[in-house]
C-alpha cells in the first residue's frame, strides 16, 4: 500500500502569515526607493563653452587687397588704390555693389571664429578634406597696409542646427567653425559683385504695354480703362492689369553680366531676343523740395519708351535680360512673368464695368423690343446753397432716368443696372469660333460720359449656352438665361 503524502498544514499557514507581514514592509522599501530615485537630481551632461578665437582685429581701412579663389569663378582680386577707392583687377571702372564690397572688407579686417574643433596634429585620422578644406575650396587671401598677408579657407557646412562652415587659417593646423555670413561674403562670382541697373518703374505712368516675339500682345490705357488692342480688341480687367503693373514695378535683376557691346548676344538668346517688353511711359513732372519741405523747382519729364529683352535660360530659375545696353541675369522668382505672361488671363470677365455715374445712356434690345434709357445728373443743393458732398468730398448727384422719352423709376433703374454689372463670364469659347449670321438674341449698348460706348450681344451657341460678343469680339460663352435676372423699369 502506497504511503499517503499529507500537507504540513501548520507550516503552510505560518509561511502565509509571514508573507502577509512582509508585504507592507516591502511596499515601504520599494516605495521609498522609488521616491529617492524620482527626486534624485538629474545628472546633466557637462556644458562645454564655445572656444571662439580672434585671429585678426584691424580697421577696415587697413585692408588693401582681397583675392578670392575657389569653385565659383576664376580667381579675382580687389585692390584699394591710393585714393582709397576699390578696383577690380583688370577691370577698370568696375562698379561694385557697396553692401557686398563692405561685407568682404569688414570680414577680412576682423576675423573671429565661432568655435574650435581641434588640431589636425592631435588627430591622426583627421584630414582637411573631411571638412571640405582641401585644395580647390573657397580660399581668401587678404593684404594689409602694413605689408602683411593672411589667407584662410572656408569648407563644408557644419552639421549643426546653427548655420556655419568649417574654417581654417593657413599656417595654423586648428579647425574652426565660422558663421555663415562670412562664407556668404566670399562665395560669389566676380560679376555678382557688380552693380545692376534697376528699372524702378512707376506703374501709374505706363500707358501702353507691348510684348513682342513669343506670344505677342498689346495693352493700351484709354479713358474707359485698359484694352487689349492686339491680337484682338477687347477690354481687360483693371485688377489684372494692376497686378501686372505691380510685377513690373518689382522687377529686379540678380546679377550683371556685361555691356551689350561686349557680350555675344546671339548665344544668350538676345539677338534676336526671345521676347521683348516695350513700355510707353507718359509725361510726368518731378518736383524738388528743400529740407523744410518747400518746393525748390519742378521739371517736366517728356514721354519715353523703355525696352527690356528676354533671352535664353541659364538654368531653370535664371535667364538673361537686356536693359539699357547692359545684359543682366534675372530670376524666375522676381521676373519670370516676363517669359510667361499671356493675354488670356487679363481678359475682362464682367463686360459691364462702368459705374452708373460714368454713363449717360443705355439701350436694351430683345425680342424685337427696344428700351432707350437716358440719364441726367443734378447736384444736390444744401439749404446754405452749397453743394452736398460725401465723406470723401465728392459732390453728390441725384439721377433722373427716362425710358423712351418718359420719366421712369430711377431707383429701379439703378438696381437693374447694378444687377447688369454683376454678370460674369467664365467659360472660353473655342479658339476657332466665329459669330453666326443673323440677329443676336440680346443687345445692350452702354453710352459713357466720355463718348465711348460698349455693345454687348448674346448669340445662340448650343442647347445650353449662348456666346457673348463685346464690341463684336466673342471670346466667352454663358449659360442660357444669363441676363434674365435683370428687371428693367
Amino acid at each position: 500500500m502506497s504511503p499517503v503524502r499529507r500537507r504540513a498544514v501548520g507550516t503552510e499557514k505560518k509561511k502565509r502569515c509571514m508573507l502577509w507581514l512582509l508585504l507592507p514592509l516591502l511596499a515601504v522599501i520599494f516605495g521609498g526607493g522609488w521616491l529617492l530615485l524620482h527626486n534624485a537630481p538629474v545628472s546633466l551632461p557637462k556644458i562645454t563653452p564655445s572656444q571662439s578665437v580672434t585671429l585678426t582685429n584691424r580697421a577696415s581701412e587697413e585692408v588693401i587687397s582681397i583675392t578670392v579663389t575657389g569653385p565659383y569663378d576664376m580667381p579675382y582680386t580687389l585692390q584699394r588704390d591710393a585714393e582709397g577707392v576699390w578696383q577690380m583687377e583688370d577691370s577698370p571702372g568696375f562698379a561694385f555693389r557697396q553692401a557686398m564690397l563692405d561685407a568682404m572688407v569688414d570680414n577680412a579686417a576682423v576675423i573671429i571664429t565661432d568655435d574650435t574643433i581641434g588640431r589636425l596634429s592631435e588627430h591622426s585620422d583627421w584630414h582637411t578634406d573631411d571638412f571640405g578644406l582641401q585644395d580647390g575650396c573657397l580660399r581668401v587671401e587678404a593684404g594689409y597696409s602694413d605689408g602683411s598677408h593672411l589667407a584662410f579657407r572656408l569648407g563644408d557646412p557644419v552639421p549643426e542646427e546653427t548655420p556655419g562652415y568649417f574654417f581654417m587659417l593657413e599656417g595654423d593646423d586648428r579647425i574652426f567653425t565660422m558663421s555663415a555670413d562670412v562664407f556668404e561674403a566670399y562665395a560669389n562670382t566676380r560679376m555678382a559683385l557688380h552693380t545692376v541697373s534697376e528699372p524702378a518703374l512707376k506703374g501709374d505712368l505706363v500707358d501702353r504695354i507691348t510684348f513682342s516675339g513669343q506670344d505677342p500682345f498689346v495693352l493700351e490705357h484709354t479713358s474707359d480703362g485698359w484694352y487689349l488692342t492686339d491680337p484682338v480688341v477687347y477690354p481687360v480687367a483693371g485688377s489684372a492689369v494692376d497686378s501686372l503693373l505691380d510685377k513690373l514695378e518689382g522687377v529686379r535683376f540678380a546679377q550683371y553680366v556685361g555691356r551689350a557691346a561686349d557680350c555675344d548676344l546671339a548665344s544668350l538668346g538676345l539677338d534676336p531676343a526671345e521676347r521683348t517688353l516695350t513700355l510707353d511711359i507718359a509725361e510726368s513732372m518731378v518736383t524738388g523740395y528743400d529740407a523744410d519741405n518747400q518746393v525748390t523747382g519742378s521739371t517736366v519729364l517728356p514721354a519715353y519708351q523703355l525696352e527690356l529683352s528676354v533671352g535664353h535660360e541659364e538654368s531653370e530659375i535664371v535667364f538673361y535680360c537686356l536693359y539699357r545696353g547692359e545684359v543682366n541675369k534675372a530670376t524666375s522668382f522676381s521676373a519670370g512673368f516676363l517669359r510667361t505672361q499671356g493675354w488670356d488671363s487679363l481678359l475682362l470677365a464682367a463686360p459691364f464695368n462702368s459705374g452708373i455715374g460714368e454713363i449717360n445712356g443705355l439701350t436694351w434690345s430683345q425680342d424685337g423690343q427696344t428700351r432707350v434709357y437716358s440719364l441726367a445728373f443734378n447736384e444736390r443743393i444744401l439749404p446754405n446753397n452749397e453743394l452736398e458732398r460725401d465723406e470723401n468730398g465728392n459732390v453728390i448727384y441725384d439721377v433722373n432716368v427716362s425710358c423712351n422719352g418718359q420719366e421712369t423709376d430711377s431707383e429701379a433703374f439703378a438696381a437693374a443696372y447694378g444687377r447688369l454689372c454683376s454678370l460674369r463670364m467664365e467659360d472660353r469659347l473655342p479658339a476657332d469660333y466665329s459669330l453666326p449670321q443673323g440677329e443676336p438674341l440680346l443687345t445692350v449698348e452702354v453710352m459713357r460720359n466720355d463718348g465711348k460706348q460698349r455693345i454687348v450681344a448674346l448669340w445662340p451657341l448650343d442647347a445650353l449656352h449662348d456666346a457673348v460678343a463685346v464690341n463684336g469680339v466673342a471670346l466667352f460663352r454663358v449659360e442660357k438665361g444669363w441676363a434674365d435676372s435683370v428687371n428693367w423699369p
